[in-house]
């Protein structure tokens, strides 16, 4: 079964727990959610894998399975802070894909497919 782990207040910590080129300070497996689009927006893992998803745009967003079998509700965007520091980092979302199930879809719901084409990803579990 699928496990989620919801983390939308500080997602500073799992972006700095989090590997990737996608993300600054990044160290496991992470995708980029920037407005609109996921980066990388295809992922290949293996069965176990946990993959985090963090906001780094400046609107709200969701990653959302395009079966509906999970849902990150809303993950807020980073807030501000200027040159002094002090905000805070978006809100983040950590999927461990714990059975291997092919290519798996999934897009934000706050901004559909159907309005936005490109803001779609797609992860493919492996044995």
């Amino acid at each position: 079964m699928w496990r989620a782990r919801f983390a939308t207040t500080l997602g500073l910590a799992t972006a700095l727990a989090c590997k990737s080129t996608t993300s600054p300070g990044c160290s496991g497996t992470c995708v980029t959610i920037r407005d609109f689009s996921f980066s990388p927006a295809s992922l290949t893992i293996k069965v176990g894998t946990t993959v985090t998803w963090i906001n780094a745009g400046p609107s709200a967003h969701t990653v959302t399975a395009d079966s509906g079998q999970w849902n990150s509700g809303t993950l807020a965007a980073p807030t501000g802070g200027g040159a002094y520091g002090g905000g805070t980092g978006g809100g983040t979302f950590s999927m461990v894909f714990d059975h291997a199930a092919g290519p798996i879809g999934y897009h934000c719901t706050l901004h559909p497919p159907s309005s936005y084409p490109s803001f779609t990803g797609t992860i493919t579990v492996t044995p």
